[in-house]
């Protein structure tokens, strides 16, 4: 696994030609923290799935290793809600896999995602970047969180937006989730614009995808 993590690492940093189109996440506004009102959505608690019949097949796996001690153990709790917010959507048809060092799974596979943190410092211009999707083709990618930016916006919707992008997705100027600016009420689930995204762009059924429906509480549609 150290082997392919410097390997994917090299690639990112001398192969340029390999790289494909990154995906990112801004902010609306220049601030080293986060403005008054830009923290967790206080109605997230509310927001609901949807909850189609789920497939029947197995589903393809798509592994992400987490770099060790890049992030806090509250931290790696919003990473682990923003995959799971993705596998309820992706219901069974798709499945990101939390991996370690060192696991069969992530070793063996051709394509794995690591998700790493990165320090230093605000941006200094304008807008501020919080993170970064660089997929590296044939091998997966890397997804950069600017943890020294995020102030008080939820870490767990800036996850959930990187992964969107690790699921081919670009940024939708008509969307929530995957629009290229922060917002804290328009990020805190996998919408139905963004299922639809992902059902288009994975030639998946529509009817047996999830998305969070704020105040309903999981029927399906």
């Amino acid at each position: 696994m150290f082997c392919r993590t410097v390997a994917l690492s090299l690639l990112l940093s001398m192969l340029c030609g390999c790289v494909e189109e990154s995906g990112y996440l801004m902010t609306a506004a220049h601030s080293g923290s986060a403005a008054i009102g830009e923290g967790e959505s206080p109605h997230i608690s509310h927001l609901r799935y949807t909850r189609h019949p789920a497939a029947a097949a197995a589903p393809e796996i798509v592994p992400l290793s987490i770099i060790t001690g890049s992030f806090s153990t509250y931290e790696r709790a919003k990473i682990l809600r923003a995959v799971n917010a993705w596998n309820v959507a992706l219901n069974g048809f798709v499945r990101f896999e939390i991996v370690s060092e060192g696991n069969d799974v992530a070793s063996s596979a051709s394509v794995y995602w690591m998700i790493t943190a990165r320090h230093g410092g605000q941006n200094i211009g304008f807008p501020t970047m919080l993170a970064a999707t660089y997929p590296v083709a044939d091998a997966g990618g890397l997804v950069v969180i600017f943890v020294d930016r995020i102030g008080r916006r939820d870490l767990g919707a800036v996850v959930m937006h990187e992964l969107g992008h690790v699921l081919g997705l670009g940024h939708d100027p008509k969307g929530r989730l995957m629009a290229a600016l922060y917002h804290p009420s328009d990020q805190q689930c996998v919408d139905r614009t963004a299922a639809e995204a992902v059902a288009a762009k994975r030639n998946l059924p529509l009817a047996q995808l999830n998305w969070c429906e704020p105040g309903v509480a999981g029927a399906s549609r």
